[in-house]
């Protein structure tokens, strides 16, 4: 308690006494009242303006409440936005990558139609060419291109011998089986089967694993016109052979 409300009351006292000693019991009442009320107004006044204080305290924490309320909120609209920004970047991703696909596939048609063309102008030309080889060298030797997608490129027919041919630059495995597998529609579309199988390199490369194929599955490998036709001449003597023993096979 301050000093000078202590000696405000001590004096208050003092006098209360003096008031009730002289029978003056209701002013002395009234100086020890007086005297505690002017002794609490200072404490009353702190108490008012701490509790004005407080409400202004309270008021300003509510306002911060509200917004950090508004905040969040904030933040939470934020990061719907980036949810759903993320989730459109992904689609258009998606949409991308599908049209990037779609590109690079209709660029690969395109080379490969492209390719498709080009390897049978190159065919047509080797084609025409060996017929034309045949025409001026060997003439008894007819050259012919198949005229349906199934079967080999060319057949050659002459002296007796029918030979089934697929032109390549480079050969490969799957060229040699395509060759046996095309022997079966000439024999079907021709009404013979195909004495001869040949491979023919117009580029002049055979791998070598290619050719061990080959000769394992009995398809000959060319590498130009004239490997060409001594093959044809190799089987067509041979059946030359057997044709002039048969009349003295049978005398015997």
């Amino acid at each position: 308690m301050p000093a000078e409300m202590e000696k405000a009351l001590a004096q208050a006292e003092g006098t209360a006494i003096e008031l009730v000693r002289l029978g003056r019991v209701e002013d002395a009442l009234r100086c020890v009242f007086g005297a505690i009320r002017e002794a609490l107004r200072p404490l009353v006044e702190s108490a008012r303006r701490q509790g004005e204080m407080l409400g202004e305290f309270m008021k300003t924490v509510r306002e911060q409440r509200e917004n950090m309320d508004e905040l969040v909120k904030s933040i939470r609209e934020q990061r719907e936005n980036i949810d759903r920004l993320t989730k459109n970047v992904d689609k258009l991703t998606e949409d991308v990558e599908a049209l990037r696909r779609g590109l690079e596939l209709e660029a690969h048609m395109r080379r490969s139609e492209v390719g498709a063309v080009r390897g049978e102008a190159v065919e047509l030309r080797v084609m025409r060419g060996l017929a034309d080889w045949f025409e001026e060298h060997a003439p008894e030797y007819k050259v012919r291109g198949w005229p349906m997608r199934r079967g080999p490129d060319l057949v050659v027919e002459g002296r007796g011998v029918l030979a089934a041919v697929e032109a390549t630059v480079r050969p490969k495995a799957e060229d040699v089986d395509q060759l046996i597998a095309g022997a079966g529609v000439v024999k079907l579309e021709w009404g013979r089967k195909p004495d001869l199988l040949v491979i023919y390199s117009y580029s002049g490369e055979v791998p070598e694993e290619v050719a061990e194929y080959a000769a394992e599955r009995g398809v000959k490998i060319a590498r130009g016109p004239r490997q060409l036709k001594k093959l044809l001449d190799e089987v067509a003597k041979a059946r030359e052979g057997r044709a002039l023993h048969e009349p003295c096979s049978n005398g015997l």
